[in-house]
């Protein structure tokens, strides 16, 4: 499997619930002219799940790079300080 396969499969899963919650609300209408309960309680539902999925996604993703962007500052700045000492203790 694929490092970013988690990935894709929680971005097709919510724009699967998308598109189905969307053609949905247009069967529903144009059949009876009217969006009953049972569909709108599917349409709230789906567009709540794949805003959730999009979301956990988008932050987790976030998360991990601001993470490693400061782990590799917080070297680079170690790998500065002993140089530094390094010249200090040869002088």
């Amino acid at each position: 499997m694929k490092e970013n396969t988690k990935d894709w499969i929680h971005y097709t899963s919510a724009v699967a619930l998308i598109i189905s919650s969307i053609v949905m609300a247009f069967v529903s209408f144009f059949m009876t002219e009217d969006i009953g309960p049972g569909p709108l309680t599917y349409i709230g539902e789906a567009l709540s799940a794949a805003l959730g999925l999009f979301g956990i996604g988008i932050y987790a993703v976030n998360k991990v790079n601001s993470i490693s962007k400061r782990m590799e500052s917080r070297f680079d700045e170690l790998q500065a300080r002993v140089r530094k000492e390094e010249l200090h203790e040869k002088e």
